[in-house]
């Protein structure tokens, strides 16, 4: 943790909306693409959050209905520098994608039958493949280490690969079964602690 959050100090809204306008302006693909850049930011390198609260607003902010990104900037500028610290973070992270694409809108869309234009959006769909998968990675190797939650993604994963469901329904079941086996852990540490 920071020396001001320690404190319990917030920090400042300037340096919230600088840094998710840093994130925004240098990932491409939104909100989960923008999560593993979010986490070198926020956790490892200024250290404002802790791995796990920011696992977990990630989580909240994937079943807000809404932008990914937007959802989690407000979760985590909220958290760091209350109202201002919201409305710094969303402003931040949308401010980048707006700059961009009204420049493309004036600007780029005439040559996107360029062939080195579509070489270079081909290669960008790419990088935001790679960061997706990255993303996988970095949280799934946090997330699965208990058959449980091992077995709710499978479980989520089959629901859109081989079934394919709408990805809100998948997340709708991994919720509920999630629920599930959280009321079942509770239940059983009750009755334990009542014998």
């Amino acid at each position: 943790m920071s020396k001001a959050k320690q404190l319990g100090q917030p920090v400042s809204a300037l340096l919230i909306f600088w840094t998710f306008v840093r994130v925004g302006l240098f990932t491409l693909g939104g909100g989960m693409a923008m999560a593993t850049v979010l986490r070198h930011e926020l956790v490892l390198k200024k250290r404002w959050v802790e791995d796990d609260i920011f696992i977990g607003e990630l989580s909240t902010a994937t079943l807000i209905p809404g932008a990914i990104a937007v959802n989690f900037a407000y979760l985590q500028g909220r958290n760091l520098g209350g109202a201002k610290g919201s409305l710094a973070a969303v402003i931040g992270a949308i401010l980048p994608s707006i700059c961009i694409i009204l420049f493309i809108a004036y600007f780029a869309v005439p040559y996107f039958e360029n062939p080195h234009v579509k070489a270079f959006l081909k290669g960008c769909s790419l990088a935001v493949v790679g960061q997706l998968a990255f993303a996988a990675f970095t949280f799934g190797k946090k997330q699965l280490r208990k058959w449980e939650n091992i077995l709710i993604a499978i479980i989520a994963l089959i629901c859109v690969a081989i079934f394919h469901f709408h990805p809100i329904w998948a997340i709708a079941i991994a919720a509920s079964l999630g629920y599930f086996f959280a009321n079942i852990k509770l239940y059983i540490k009750q009755r334990s602690q009542s014998n």
